[in-house]
């Protein structure tokens, strides 16, 4: 049952409208992607996809092409994956020259058109997710690149059926695993950086009618989503009144057992950062803010 406010009008609970602001906090399931994709292969796919590599390679009379192909045929098999609410992996196939990944996305937490316009962002932040490969991410990497092959992410839109690509070639994948500038590009550090630029590619985002998340911003102690508040919905009042609900709300939603958004808490405490969303009055200037210090996000991991 919703519960109505003074200040909220039309109807528009607070309950519905915090559901709708701690959506974003996933939105960061799109930054971690890359590194989810390859760690979803073994770890959902798991044993099946390890073991047939690591058989694979026993097998003397075939080639590495071979090998990759039956590898990325039983991955293949477990798709569609899901990647909960911002889409799904819809297939993993090798097309003699390049592992090709197709994910439909939702387009309510990416924007497609942004993401085209910035390709080297795009580009850049992949590479960082790659960074340091370890374990059973290496071993896939190794034989793609051993293969002379790349690996290339096509995200479409599930409504808008609109794509966007981003190809990492054999020396891209050769250079991630030499460690090409990894002391400073493969740190956690670079890699929240480029988290929140990729974020940012796709700001000002509407969440709902009363609310625009405008930026990210990474501060002394925490990782700040900077929102607008339309005042003509919802009034500053109503929300700061009731500041322990949104906080027990987001609090909520941010212990997820959805794993890029564990991703994302895991590397924000990595850096000694919490999480803060500002919320900003568009007539009044005023500002109310939520935060969760490091040691909070630490226990929700």
């Amino acid at each position: 049952m919703s519960i109505e406010f003074y200040g909220i009008k039309d109807g528009f609970s607070i309950n519905v409208y915090l559901c709708r602001v701690v959506a974003l906090v996933i939105i960061e399931i799109f930054n971690n992607l890359f590194s989810f994709i390859m760690k979803n292969m073994f770890k959902n796919v798991g044993k099946t996809v390890l073991f047939t590599c690591l058989s694979l390679m026993l097998l003397t009379a075939c080639g590495q092409k071979s090998k990759l192909k039956l590898a990325i045929a039983a991955a293949n098999k477990q798709c569609p994956m899901d990647m909960g609410a911002s889409g799904e992996i819809s297939s993993i196939t090798f097309d003699g020259a390049d592992v090709v990944y197709v994910l439909l996305m939702n387009e309510s937490f990416l924007n497609i058109d942004a993401l085209k316009e910035n390709p080297d962002a795009m580009k850049s932040a992949v590479t960082v997710m790659f960074g340091n490969p370890q374990g059973s991410i290496k071993e896939m990497l190794d034989l793609v690149v051993g293969t002379d092959s790349g690996i290339k992410f096509i995200y479409k839109g599930k409504t808008s059926g609109n794509e966007v690509e981003c190809y990492l070639t054999t020396q891209d994948l050769k250079d991630i695993l030499n460690g090409g500038g990894a002391s400073a590009d493969s740190s956690d550090e670079k890699k929240l950086e480029e988290q929140v630029k990729m974020t940012n590619v796709s700001c000002p985002m509407q969440v709902d009618e009363a609310t625009m998340l405008n930026k990210l911003t990474i501060e002394s102690d925490k990782v700040l989503y900077h929102y607008t508040i339309d005042e003509s919905v919802v009034q500053m009042s109503a929300l700061k009144e009731n500041a322990e609900q949104m906080k027990a709300n987001v609090k909520n939603s941010l212990n997820s057992s959805d794993p890029a958004l564990h991703m994302f808490l895991e590397v924000c405490v990595k850096c000694d950062k919490g999480v803060g969303y500002l919320y900003k009055g568009n007539k009044s200037g005023e500002t109310f803010e939520i935060s969760f210090g490091v040691s909070e996000i630490k226990a929700l991991l």
